[in-house]
């Protein structure tokens, strides 16, 4: 089976996008690949017709979400693993400082 993309993509019901121009290519699938692509067409018809290249395309653009948050996890791991025992020390106070703040408003919440 051949999958292709079309030259444009316009808005959803209820998305507001502006039409944006497609490529259009040629891939080779494992008839597994085919077969799940077809399903996954299928059910999403339900909600509308759905072609086997917008399935495709969605798990693609699924995918480029996946791996930009899986960086910015890392980036912001890498931040807090590469503070100092200072710049630590000082959060945890912080946080102690906050959590008595959080606490006294609680406290004068309830004796009102």
């Amino acid at each position: 089976m051949i999958v292709c993309m079309s030259k444009h993509i316009t808005a959803r019901k209820g998305a507001v996008r502006r039409p944006r121009v497609k490529q259009r290519r040629t891939f080779t699938l494992s008839p597994e690949s085919v077969a799940l692509l077809e399903e996954l067409s299928r059910q999403r018809r339900s909600r509308g017709p759905e072609s086997v290249s917008a399935v495709l395309d969605d798990l693609l653009l699924a995918l480029r979400h996946a791996k930009s948050l899986q960086e910015i996890e890392e980036k912001v791991g890498k931040y807090y693993d590469e503070r100092s025992d200072v710049e630590r020390r000082e959060e945890t106070e912080w946080g102690k400082f906050a959590m008595a703040e959080f606490a006294a408003i609680d406290r004068n919440d309830t004796t009102e």
